[in-house]
């Protein structure tokens, strides 16, 4: 069973030099039950309390997500009026609806995701080892900020795609588009993006596991690039060649960072090695 945090001599028999390995008394069953349930319950709070905030701000955010559409060339959104303005259609009766609960969903994964990512940690930590507790929070908090990252520069993108994948229609085919399937795009494109921007995580991970090493990925530079453009391609939502070179060129900076993070990590697990 996962241990808990119980600190020694705090109720229950404990090592008398617990050493840095030492995590607590273990748990039984019921009581891991009974701690998921009260983690569950205070994340499911924290996403519901963010759809009713998503929900009072959900025409704000609409009006963002709309911008890169509004920033086209007048000729790719001339709409159903034949004029400049920036319209998106409405083709089914519930589309209003599911738009609204998007617009409010994204307003409230984004207030509640701390709230959760917390809840997820308070229930794994007390199986952790001090050092392992020692990486967890810094890997917690740059995951978060690396998605964010990740979705913010592939909303400063979306224009350039949208005009690109619009000016194939050419002459005489006027784009008109739904504003479910647009907000659809934007999601799909923003959460791609964010997961991709998770890669130097990944490989920082596998090279504190000493799975991969500095040596080996600089060996197989260009597998990994070459891989990276593939994967790319996959998870691109459009597989266009502008929105895919878009999400590999930060893959193949990211790559070459972890190759520099993972030779740091090597010396300093070398320079232990010999303090030891």
């Amino acid at each position: 069973m996962t241990a808990t945090a119980t600190p020694p001599g705090a109720g229950g028999p404990a090592p008398s030099d617990p050493g840095p390995d030492y995590a607590g008394d273990e748990m039984t069953l019921f009581e891991h039950l009974e701690e998921l349930r009260s983690r569950l319950f205070k994340a499911a709070v924290a996403i519901i309390g963010g759809l009713v905030v998503g929900f009072v701000f959900h025409e704000r955010v609409l009006a963002i997500l709309r911008e890169p559409y509004c920033d086209l060339p007048d000729d790719l959104r001339r709409g159903l009026t034949g004029g400049s303005e920036c319209e998106l259609i409405v083709l089914r009766v519930l589309d209003g609806f599911f738009v609204s609960i998007k617009a409010a969903a994204i307003v409230g994964v984004v207030l509640s995701a701390p709230v959760v990512c917390y809840q997820v940690w308070r229930f794994v930590t007390p199986g952790l080892r001090p050092v392992e507790r020692r990486y967890a929070i810094p890997f917690l908090v740059v995951t978060q900020v690396l998605f964010a990252l990740g979705a913010v520069f592939s909303f400063f993108l979306i224009p350039r795609a949208l005009e690109f994948l619009l000016g194939f229609a050419g002459e005489g085919i006027v784009p008109v588009l739904s504003a479910n399937e647009y907000l659809t795009f934007i999601l799909q494109t923003m959460i791609a993006f964010g997961l991709s921007f998770e890669f130097p995580v990944v490989l920082i991970i596998l090279s504190l596991m000493g799975v991969i090493t500095s040596g080996g990925m600089r060996r197989y530079r260009r597998h990994a690039l070459f891989g990276t453009f593939v994967a790319a391609a996959i998870i691109t939502p459009t597989q266009d060649p502008v929105t895919m070179s878009m999400m590999a060129a930060p893959l193949v900076v990211f790559y070459e960072g972890s190759i520099v993070a993972a030779r740091v990590i090597e010396r300093r697990r070398a320079r232990s090695a010999v303090g030891a």
